[in-house]
């Protein structure tokens, strides 16, 4: 094939860290995406796997997948939070680009450069994010139609088009360390710890670029399969999402602001399904942070 000729996409090899962090999650749900991680193309990837437990298994794993494009390094950590450990990751990050996917997700072969490439759209692009899919380990049930149900499993699909956004989700997250500089940290107040379905950490981190004057992209290209357990498909993991989810509003104040913004007939159900238990967190949180 002549050199002239090739893609050049095919010539492009963009640096970046992704970090995985981990708090008490099984071997068989991590292996999965260490793998797809390993097969990134067109990239060199450095993977800090940040533990919040100790594992040998899983850092012989890592060892066995590094290679001179793709390295990992394991890391065992103390066990507090997601925030926690990703900021960690964020300052032992050596590249500007930092990118974030969770353990139980599958990453497309053009995933990371997918979202450096994207960078490239603007200068003051400090967050970029992607699409992510549902992948499901069991029977999905009626609820799972809901537009709102599905935004807790972090299954958004925001356009066909790379897009200027508000929010992107951290399935499928990354940020400019360079750029965003003292702002690059998540609130380590918000973010799973201890079994609880905390979150809202990206979304404020998001809400802080945009207040300073920078963007966030959301790219379809950069895609992520998210497997969703049977665990995970229950009512009642339902039910304790909405209640950490009125938990999280409480500290990080202001409005719901649904990502999709379509709704359907199951959205309406889903609202009546859900509205009690988020109301019992949202007040509960307030409770906490009035002690304060």
């Amino acid at each position: 094939m002549n050199v002239a000729n090739k893609d050049y996409r095919l010539e492009v090899l963009m640096r970046g860290t992704v970090i995985l962090t981990r708090y008490d999650e099984v071997d068989s749900l991590i292996i999965p995406c260490l793998i797809s991680l390993s097969k990134q193309i067109n990239v060199s990837l450095t993977i800090y796997f940040l533990d919040q437990k100790k594992d040998n298994k899983v850092k012989r794993i890592c060892k066995k997948l590094s290679s001179k494009k793709i390295m990992y390094i394991y890391k065992s950590i103390p066990a507090k939070s997601l925030s926690y450990a990703r900021n960690i990751g964020i300052k032992l990050a050596k590249t500007s680009i930092v990118m974030f996917t969770d353990l139980d997700a599958i990453q497309d072969k053009n995933w990371a450069y997918e979202l450096l490439k994207t960078y490239k759209v603007d200068k003051k692009i400090a967050v970029v994010g992607g699409r992510s899919i549902a992948k499901w380990m069991s029977k999905s049930h009626w609820y799972h139609k809901s537009n709102i149900i599905m935004e807790f499993y972090s299954i958004i699909n925001l356009s066909d088009k790379v897009i200027n956004t508000s929010k992107v989700i951290g399935v499928n997250y990354s940020l400019n360390k360079n750029l965003l500089k003292k702002l690059a940290l998540f609130r380590e107040d918000l973010g799973r710890k201890n079994g609880m379905l905390l979150g809202g950490e990206e979304t404020d981190l998001c809400k802080t670029v945009i207040e300073n004057g920078y963007y966030v992209y959301y790219t379809p290209n950069a895609i992520v399969e998210h497997q969703i357990y049977m665990e995970r498909s229950s009512i009642f993991w339902i039910l304790k999402r909405a209640y950490y989810g009125g938990v999280s509003r409480a500290a990080r104040g202001g409005k719901p602001q649904p990502m999709v913004k379509r709704r359907n007939i199951y959205d309406f159900f889903a609202c009546m399904l859900i509205a009690f238990p988020y109301i019992i967190g949202l007040i509960y949180g307030l409770t906490i942070k009035n002690e304060k």
